[in-house]
């Protein structure tokens, strides 16, 4: 007998209405902690993993990412591709610009689609 579908598939469970909550409290310097916090324990997971895990954790991403660009529209692929030049623009400048000071960096968002840390140098 096949499997039955899960009528929740597009609800969100009362775990995650709460972390929601959780995260829309928190001040900036809390998320950037959390965030961090993330961000090393993802660099030490993967530092630790076998070369079989990380081949199968690659693969994943791979079919994860086919799967979602499959069932884009033409305007959302445009939408994409656009968002990633800009990106990887924004990150290229960084990059490039120079700064003496952490006090100087500063997160631009001119439309809400980047949440990079860009120089303001590289902005001018």
């Amino acid at each position: 007998m096949p499997p039955k579908k899960r009528l929740s598939l597009s609800r969100n469970s009362r775990e995650a209405k709460r972390m929601r909550n959780v995260r829309s409290q928190e001040s900036a310097e809390e998320r950037a902690n959390r965030l961090n916090s993330m961000r090393v324990s993802a660099s030490t997971s993967r530092a630790n993993e076998s070369s079989p895990e990380r081949e199968m954790r690659l693969a994943a991403d791979r079919a994860r990412r086919a799967t979602s660009r499959a069932s884009q529209s033409s305007y959302q692929r445009e939408l994409r591709i656009t968002i990633d030049r800009k990106q990887h623009v924004l990150s290229r400048e960084a990059a490039l610009s120079r700064v003496s000071s952490s006090i100087n960096l500063y997160v631009h968002v001119p439309d809400g689609s980047t949440f990079n840390i860009v120089y303001p140098e590289a902005l001018r």
